[in-house]
């Protein structure tokens, strides 16, 4: 015996106006990797997510945050120290960029000592390796989300 369906009402649905998107984010990316690196950047613009600066290290990415303000920060924690001292100079307020300036991290692990001092710094995600291209893009979809504090007047 067959069984016959009646056909679904059809449903007038009303044409909804796009909204703005925001626009992207000035985001400096610290990846040594060139294919990762490059992959979230591409995508990262193709998106419209973020407007990424790229450098390989992080002594690279302390002289643009002396000269330019950033939305937002990506850093590789493969140079730990160099990386916890940005961090801490950015909080301080010695650079161009905001001192509540959202930043993500990538770390191939992350110990104790390390969580706690990421906490202390507000770090806002932490990636740990190895991790897909998606879970990067996520993550500066979340750092959007956290605008930075303005730089006190006279910074």
């Amino acid at each position: 015996m067959a069984v016959i369906h009646a056909p679904k009402p059809l449903i007038a649905r009303v044409p909804v106006a796009p909204t703005p998107a925001a626009p992207p984010i000035a985001l400096l990316l610290v990846e040594p990797q060139f294919l990762l690196r490059r992959t979230v950047a591409a995508v990262a613009r193709d998106m419209r997510l973020a407007d990424p600066k790229e450098v390989t290290t992080i002594e690279q990415a302390e002289s643009l945050v002396s000269l330019h303000p950033y939305d937002a920060l990506f850093l590789s924690m493969d140079e730990e120290s160099a990386a916890l001292e940005l961090m801490s100079r950015v909080r301080n307020g010695r650079s161009k960029c905001a001192p509540g300036i959202p930043i993500a991290v990538t770390a191939a692990a992350c110990g104790t000592q390390l969580a706690l001092r990421l906490k202390q710094l507000e770090v806002r995600r932490l990636i740990l390796r190895p991790f897909k291209v998606k879970g990067v893009l996520d993550a500066i979809a979340a750092l959007r989300q956290f605008p930075a504090e303005p730089l006190p007047d006279g910074q």
